[in-house]
């Protein structure tokens, strides 16, 4: 039997806030987006731009704003080749 509720893990999380930054995303937007707290969204930002996997600018009077890296963009994509490889073996459960 296959639930629906299934905890993530760090690199799923790390996976959605890459996505969501695929386009330059605020704060906010990324919280929600992820479905995570304030305090998490904060270490994983701290976490993602201390190792080049994200980077932040800020626009005049629209804020702070953050981006994936071309690092980033390199992750996202060798995570979802892992995944379609996975899921293409997986055995289907019933």
């Amino acid at each position: 039997m296959e639930t629906d509720f299934v905890k993530r893990g760090r690199l799923e999380i790390v996976y959605e806030i890459l996505s969501v930054c695929r386009r330059p995303s605020k704060k906010t937007n990324i919280l929600y987006r992820c479905n995570l707290s304030y305090e998490q969204l904060l270490k994983y930002l701290n976490y993602l731009i201390s190792h080049d996997l994200l980077g932040s600018f800020e626009k005049e009077r629209a804020g702070i704003f953050f981006q994936v890296t071309d690092k980033g963009r390199r992750f996202l994509e060798g995570y979802e080749i892992l995944r379609n490889i996975v899921e293409e073996t997986a055995p289907t459960v019933n």
